[in-house]
């Protein structure tokens, strides 16, 4: 006797409808486990991609700069994982890192979307993919949520073997946070393993925190300019996000703020970076305007100082960086 004849199991062969998937724009198939989601990406013409997961994440690109390109697109920007294999980082890390190593090929089909990982990485993994530009990518999910934070050209149900009418979907794109003063010392120990620099951080920083449904999501901090400056010049020193929920422009809105607020006391707030992310927006943002140091190699660091400060700003001697000043919009401060 089979342990099955108790079941009075009988198979079913189930035929998978196949329909036809647009040959462009962004096509979402959604629809609960073995209903037929990967057999339809197959008949698409998905193929499979090798990935080493055992070797450094930023050498499974043609370069470093090819690299960069298309993990900060897919939301990982903790750089200090990208010297880290795909088998030693977070779940959220290793989907990101996966979809950009498949894009960087020229792959137009990413199947299990956000499926291994918690719903905070899955919306910010959504908010990544908004910001690609790609003429086709094909989509496939069991997770029906987000269809509400990706804009989608069509959507196809498997559950129901119909397309979906995209204006029938209730899109849920706002994310707010709360931003406190916290104990520097105390909440950096949350965040720097994930900052791209260093994991130390100044003992006279003052620092922010971003908290989203209880929990500190990002952070930054920020120190006085040396006496020899000017009065009441300030600067950034470390801004990080949890890998969960970068792309999501929390970052550049958390500065924002902080610089808003330190700029409305009648002080001065600069910031110098290396990350492009940052750069980038702070380059196209009107509250932001770019000074004579911007985007040039920093000559002026290669002179050798006795200072404590010598060995971060040696560390930026030969790396091109953006730089700054805050001056917010006119009326934003009053």
């Amino acid at each position: 006797m089979s342990i099955f004849d108790k079941y009075d199991l009988v198979d079913v062969q189930e035929d998978i409808l196949t329909p036809e998937i647009p040959k462009t724009g962004l096509t979402i198939i959604v629809g609960s486990s073995g209903t037929g989601k990967t057999t339809i990406l197959n008949s698409a013409g998905m193929k499979p991609v090798y990935i080493n997961k055992d070797i450094p994440i930023y050498k499974l690109f043609k370069d470093e700069f090819e690299a960069e390109s298309f993990l900060i697109s897919s939301g990982l920007r903790s750089v200090p994982c990208w010297k880290r294999s795909i088998n030693s980082v977070s779940n959220g890390e290793a989907h990101r890192a996966e979809i950009a190593v498949k894009l960087s090929q020229g792959c137009e089909f990413i199947d299990e979307f956000t499926s291994v990982v918690d719903r905070d990485t899955a919306r910010a993994l959504c908010h990544s993919i908004n910001k690609l530009n790609t003429n086709r990518l094909v989509i496939a999910t069991c997770h029906k949520d987000v269809l509400e934070w990706i804009d989608f050209d069509h959507a196809y149900d498997t559950d129901l073997c119909e397309w979906i009418n995209r204006g029938s979907v209730r899109r849920n794109k706002s994310f707010g946070f709360n931003i406190a003063p916290c104990d520097t010392k105390k909440v950096w120990q949350i965040f720097k393993r994930n900052h791209y620099l260093s994991g130390s951080i100044n003992k006279s920083a003052n620092s922010w925190v971003a908290i989203h449904n209880g929990k500190a999501i990002a952070m930054t901090s920020v120190i006085a300019f040396p006496s020899g400056n000017w009065k009441d010049g300030w600067r950034e020193h470390r801004t990080v996000v949890l890998p969960e929920f970068q792309g999501m422009g929390i970052g550049s809105a958390l500065s924002d703020a902080v610089a808003c607020h330190i700029v409305s006391t009648g002080a001065r707030f600069f910031s110098k970076t290396s990350h492009p992310a940052f750069g980038e927006h702070r380059n196209k943002s009107p509250k932001w305007k770019a000074t004579s140091k911007n985007m040039k190699i920093r000559n002026d660091y290669k002179a050798d100082r006795d200072s404590k400060e010598n060995g971060h700003k040696m560390a930026h001697a030969h790396r091109l960086c953006y730089s700054h000043e805050y001056i917010g919009l006119i009326n934003e401060t009053n």
